[in-house]
Parts: structure tokens; C-alpha cells; sequence
């Protein structure tokens, strides 16, 4: 176990599966300070900055992939930390925007944390559906904090909505109108709190501005951070909206995921949401059901689970004895279902579950999922996902076609 003596002013950056102990000194992870009674947990494919604000000294532990870096100085910008005196000044909205691998959560729960510390409170709103950190993937979500946090990921959604796609391109209007939904919850039950929202990395092209425009009148923020230059476009859209918006440098140091380890770190998530699943036979005629494309008739349902179910065999070359939405036993017996979203009996959205199994004719359906209390809708999704969370086959086609 390396125990690390750290200058002030210095970083200790540690790659998870990692931990770390302060034994004495001052340190700190993203505005939050390291406890000497409680380890900080740094989970697989994700890393923390341990910035000593004294003379520290760390016990470090990590295992296979992980590994730790000092870094001379402050990796944290210091127009971050600027930037975040100034958004709390009083209780405000902000924003991060930025693209893909940029910096963007570390830098909403650095704000995050400066709220919460200087407020009592502070609500994380986290719109990116491809790399969730409160929700799993293909949704969003928001959730409340009363002290600062070293990661956000600790934490799960205390109210979330549907996606249905771990990229908002497919699926923007469905997104926009999550969003809408989660802000007007966040607006009902903390009125006046401070939020910090995480925007989703969709930043190239016309549609991803027209995008954050949407977002922008749908949050409202009062501050816009961007890492790296935000586009006219958006800084147009900021002053019609009165909204004060920085430019901001990346972080020195950004652990830049591989495609493969994005998807990786959505399936250490799904994972986590699907844990301890149970399996629950239902009939049909119990739940609401519907698809992403908001088609409610069992029919077309039971033709969009046989069209995904085809275009899956397809692709990998399978033979299923079983025709229409049959097909979805034969999957299920190595291990795969569909990912489907599961609201409780007041209409909110509870978690998600696999679905194995579909049978029109005898009215009934089989959900692998954790979630024991009654079902009372159900939206069936266009990603198969394996027991385990590895993500098996996605088809965003079906997504734009009527079912």
C-alpha cells in the first residue's frame, strides 16, 4: 500500500479501482474535503484529483487498471475554482457545457460543491443519458445533496425520466421533454435551491445547438461555464436569455475513455441498477405498456420486440426457432433481454428491468428486475442488454420508425 507525501499545492491523481486514506495534512477532491476517518472510494474506469491544500500525507490502495500520478500543482483550473465563488455568491443555476471527455462532470460537482457548502444544499442535475452518473444509461435525472461530495456517482437519482437512448440524437424531443419534466419536479420541491446542471456532450453540428437551445429555455440557468469555446450560436442564445456565460480551459490533466470504455462504464451502470433483479411473470393487460415511440397497442408492441428481436439475430447470425415476439424466449435462454423502464404506482419512474418475455396469447409477460413493488407502466425499450449489464445490441433505426 503506497503511501504518498504530497507538497502543497500539489495533486495526487488516482485511477480507480482505487482508494485513498488522508493520514495527515489537507486535501481536498473537487471542493470536498478528504475525511482521515473515511476512505475515498474510487471505482473502476474513473479517477479523482487529491489536491493537497497542505502538507498531506495519503495511503493509497488500488488493483488491476488502476494506478496514481502526482502532479505538480493545481489540476483543477484556477478560473474553475474562480468561477465557482463567483456562481455562489447567492443560490444559483448553472450549467456546464462541453464535449465528450472534456471535463464537464468534474466541473458541475466542483460548482456543486461550492453551492452545497455555501448554501446548506444543492441539487445535481444530470441531463447526460450516455455517461449518467445518478441514473442508468438512457436516462436522466436529478438528485439533492446537503455537503459536498468527491463523486457525484455515489449518489443515485432521487427523481428520473426517460430516454431511451444513451445519445439524445435519436430520441431529442423525448429528451427536451425529460428534462422539462425534471425541472419542473426539481422546481415544486426545492424551490430556491441551487442546482448544477451537467449538460450531455452532443456539441457538433446544427442539431446539437438547436438542441442546447432547448435546454437552456427549459433550465433557465443563471450562469453558462463552457470548457473551451462555446459556439455564437449559444452565446446568442445566452444573452436573450439573460444568462452569464465564461469560457473555461480544460482540466491539466483529462483521462480521455477509448469508445470501448464509455461502453464499459455504462454497463458497470446498468449492472449496478439491475442488481438483485428478481424474476416477475405479469399480465399484459395489468400495466400500461408502450414503447418509446409512445405506441401503446399490443399488437404493434409485439411487433416492435420482433422486429429488434430479428435485427439482433441478424447481426450475429442466430436461428430462432420461434417466430414474432417468440423470439424473445429464445434470447432470453442466453441470457438477454430488453431493457424496459419501470414506473411505481404513482407514475414516477422507479428503475428498469430486462424483458424476457412476451406472450400476447396467454396475457402475460416475464421482467427480470429488482424492483418488487407493483409495476403500473411500462415503456419498452430498443436496447438488449445480458444479465450482467454488457450491452449486447442497440438498434436507434427503430427508434424513428413507428411501431
Amino acid at each position: 500500500m503506497p503511501r504518498i507525501e504530497l507538497k502543497k499545492g500539489d495533486t495526487l491523481i488516482l485511477y480507480g479501482p482505487a482508494s485513498a486514506l488522508l493520514v495527515e495534512g489537507k486535501a481536498s477532491v473537487l471542493g470536498c474535503p478528504l475525511s482521515s476517518k473515511r476512505k475515498l472510494v474510487i471505482k473502476s474506469w474513473r479517477s479523482r484529483p487529491i489536491h493537497a491544500e497542505d502538507h498531506s500525507v495519503i495511503d493509497c490502495t488500488y488493483g488491476e487498471g488502476g494506478g496514481l500520478e502526482v502532479i505538480e500543482g493545481d489540476t483543477v483550473p484556477e478560473g474553475w475554482r474562480k468561477f465557482a465563488e463567483k456562481v455562489s455568491e447567492r443560490p444559483s443555476r448553472v450549467c456546464v457545457y462541453g464535449a465528450v471527455d472534456s471535463g464537464k462532470t468534474s466541473l458541475a460537482t466542483l460548482l456543486l460543491n461550492a453551492l452545497a457548502k455555501k448554501f446548506g444544499s444543492a441539487i445535481y442535475l444530470d441531463l447526460d443519458a450516455g455517461q449518467s452518473n445518478i441514473c442508468p444509461p438512457s436516462t436522466i435525472g436529478y438528485t439533492s445533496v446537503r455537503s459536498p461530495i468527491p463523486d457525484v456517482s455515489y449518489l443515485r437519482m432521487e427523481f428520473g425520466e426517460v430516454v431511451g437512448y444513451t445519445s439524445p440524437t435519436p430520441l431529442a424531443e423525448r429528451h427536451l421533454r425529460a428534462a422539462e419534466i425534471l425541472v419542473k419536479k426539481i422546481g415544486e420541491n426545492y424551490r430556491g435551491v441551487s442546482i448544477s446542471g451537467d449538460f450531455d456532450g452532443w456539441v457538433s453540428g446544427e442539431g446539437a445547438i438547436t438542441h442546447k437551445a432547448h435546454l437552456l429555455s427549459i433550465v433557465r440557468p443563471d450562469f453558462m461555464a463552457s470548457i473551451g469555446t462555446l459556439p455564437e450560436e449559444v452565446k446568442s442564445i445566452c444573452e436573450e436569455h439573460g444568462i452569464a456565460y465564461e469560457e473555461l480551459p480544460p482540466p491539466s490533466k483529462v483521462r480521455k475513455r477509448e469508445q470501448s470504455s464509455r461502453k464499459k462504464l455504462r454497463e458497470i451502470a446498468y449492472n449496478r441498477f439491475l442488481r438483485k433483479s428478481i424474476l416477475r411473470k405479469i399480465p399484459i393487460t395489468w400495466i400500461k405498456l408502450e414503447t418509446l415511440n409512445g405506441e401503446e397497442d399490443p399488437k404493434k408492441i409485439s411487433s416492435h420486440i420482433r422486429r429488434l428481436i430479428e435485427a439482433f439475430s441478424e447481426e450475429n447470425d442466430l436461428i430462432l426457432d420461434s417466430t414474432g415476439a417468440g423470439g424473445i424466449n429464445e434470447v432470453a435462454k442466453k441470457g438477454v433481454g430488453i431493457l424496459s423502464y419501470i414506473y411505481d404506482s404513482n407514475g414516477a419512474f422507479a428503475g428498469i428491468g430486462l424483458l424476457v418475455g412476451f406472450d400476447l396469447h396467454n396475457n402475460s409477460l416475464r421482467i427480470l428486475t429488482p424492483f418488487a413493488q407493483q409495476i403500473k407502466r411500462m415503456i419498452i425499450g430498443s436496447i438488449l442488454l445480458s444479465i450482467e449489464g454488457e450491452e449486447v445490441y442497440a438498434n436507434a433505426r427503430l427508434l424513428a420508425q413507428g411501431s
